[in-house]
């Protein structure tokens, strides 16, 4: 836990310095993200526990919570019509038992 702080204070200076305004934009977070993950990897190691752990989950948890609370302001996707996922169900499931035939039939001409 100890040597995870010292990560998470770095990840601190590196999101304060972005600023809020841009905590949920990915292409401005990725690299402090990426230098967090990398940090809080080599630490597990250093301190020769497993990677991820309890502790690290909880900080990841933690840093969520902190920084991107509030960044899934992305509109929903709508769900598919239902013509669409109806024939999406049942077109595997109708070809299928073609394809089987195909195959029985198939080897049953080699014999």
């Amino acid at each position: 836990m100890e040597y995870g702080g010292y990560c998470r204070v770095n990840f601190n200076a590196n999101m304060t310095e972005l600023g809020v305004d841009n905590w949920c934009n990915v292409e401005m977070i990725v690299r402090s993200y990426h230098e967090l993950t990398k940090c809080l990897e080599t630490m597990s190691m250093f301190a020769e526990c497993f990677y991820p752990n309890r502790v690290v989950e909880g900080l990841f948890v933690a840093i969520h919570q902190q920084y991107f609370h509030s960044c899934n302001d992305e509109d929903e996707l709508p769900d598919a019509p239902a013509e669409v996922v109806l024939a999406a169900t049942l077109l595997p499931i109708i070809i299928i038992p073609f394809i089987v035939y195909i195959v029985v039939w198939k080897s049953s001409l080699r014999d």
